[in-house]
């Protein structure tokens, strides 16, 4: 006869059978924020009440991090007779310094002529005009190309940090404290956290050595000029990503059909567009107004600022024209105007859907916005900036290594 099974052990099969089911769906229904070391730091402050000192240390972290890695190398060290971006930046200080506006953009073209929008040049004047304070050596005009003296380096890469702190973080820090639907206090903390320690942004800005955050620092204040419906400092804010680096260009269809947009409001549309127009106009003519009375410098700008003559692309660069180049070779085959066609085209048919898409929902609501609404505008203007620069960046003519920073910032601003 087979043995039966006793009714208490029956019973204690099913409960540990039970719990170990339950440990089971709870182990699968866990957030992914438990595991993650930093969701559990911001939670302990908040359990110890101590959410005070949350932001503080952050951006203290964020500083030492950034100062960790500007202590290695950095592009083109100790490599003559160019030595890289960083001597580029510190060449464009020079230049700056001892020559007027109007030698900036003709000035020895061949090493390391400058090629970024006004804005930058203002920036590389104002460094410029520090450096010549503390050390002439270090911007002296010709004699100092290829410096890397200790001092030199230590106030170059306190130039980086110190535009940092003063664009990018502030941008960063308010953007998120005025984004609602966290839920808690921690996933904003978490946000703050992640965007400041971007590890693309770090390695490039202060390791590689730029000024991306600048650009980068103005693109998120447009983005919370618009989630604060102030749109005329939006586009200013833009404007002014825009004069700092070419790159910006990646958004602009993004934010051109969002104000646009807004333009087609009932209440003072019009009005609106107005103050666009003349926050535009003004801006671009205030950044330009050293060479605006003459063509030629104008001309040589844009030419220098949109370099459409060195080709398709240079080096490897992961977007679609690089990657086709392996089976067909579109530069044997094409004059570079007609590359720069079908660059403009593919890049357009990339983007124009989320534009539209944008404007037709910013239009579809019409009048004061309740918050829930406003936010969901915003989280669409950032879904479109992503599309945008990420169409750009696969498709766009003459496309740098360092643009997939940025189809990243509006991804972080989610």
């Amino acid at each position: 006869m087979a043995p039966t099974t006793r009714p208490k052990e029956a019973s204690g099969l099913k409960s540990s059978k039970k719990a170990a089911g339950a440990a089971s769906a709870a182990e699968a229904t866990a957030r992914p924020s438990d595991i993650v070391p930093i969701n559990n730091w911001f939670r302990f402050l908040e359990t110890q009440n101590s959410q005070a000192i949350a932001l503080p240390l952050t951006l203290l972290f964020a500083v030492l991090v950034r100062w960790c890695v500007a202590l290695y190398g950095y592009s083109g060290q100790g490599s003559s007779p160019m030595f890289g971006d960083y001597e580029a930046q510190r060449h464009w200080m020079e230049i700056t310094t001892h020559l007027p506006p109007s030698k900036w953009y003709f000035y020895d073209l061949q090493y390391w002529g400058l090629d970024y929008p006004p804005l930058t040049a203002f920036q590389s004047w104002a460094c410029g005009f520090v450096a010549n304070l503390v050390n002439p050596a270090w911007v002296a005009l010709d004699s100092s190309r290829g410096i890397e003296t200790h001092k030199s380096k230590l106030f170059m890469r306190s130039t980086v940090l110190v535009l940092d702190l003063a664009i990018f973080f502030p941008a960063i820090v308010l953007f998120f404290r005025s984004k609602r639907g966290f839920g808690s206090w921690v996933p904003q903390q978490v946000s703050i956290f992640t965007a400041l320690l971007h590890p693309c942004l770090l390695l490039i800005d202060h390791g590689h050595f730029q000024y991306n955050s600048v650009m980068l620092g103005f693109l998120v204040w447009a983005v919370y000029f618009a989630a604060q419906e102030h749109y005329v400092y939006m586009a200013v804010a833009f404007c002014c990503a825009l004069m700092f680096k070419q790159m910006a260009l990646y958004y602009a269809p993004a934010v051109f059909f969002f104000l646009l947009a807004k333009c087609f409001q009932p209440n003072h549309g019009f009005t609106l567009f107005i103050k666009l127009g003349f926050a535009v106009v003004a801006t671009f003519g205030l950044m330009l107004l050293p060479w605006i009375q003459s063509p030629e410098q104008l001309t040589q700008i844009l030419i220098r600022v949109f370099p459409v003559a060195r080709g398709l692309y240079e080096d490897k660069v992961a977007n679609v024209w690089c990657a086709l180049n392996v089976v067909v070779k579109l530069r044997n085959m094409f004059e570079t105007a007609d590359l720069l066609r079908l660059a403009t085209a593919a890049t357009s048919l990339a983007f124009l859907p989320a534009c539209i898409h944008l404007f037709v929902m910013i239009r579809r609501h019409k009048g004061n916005l309740l918050p829930a609404v406003r936010d969901n505008m915003v989280k669409l203007l950032n879904y479109s900036l992503l599309n945008t620069s990420l169409a750009f960046f696969l498709f766009s003519f003459q496309v740098h290594e360092k643009s997939i920073l940025l189809p990243v910032i509006p991804a972080l601003l989610l």
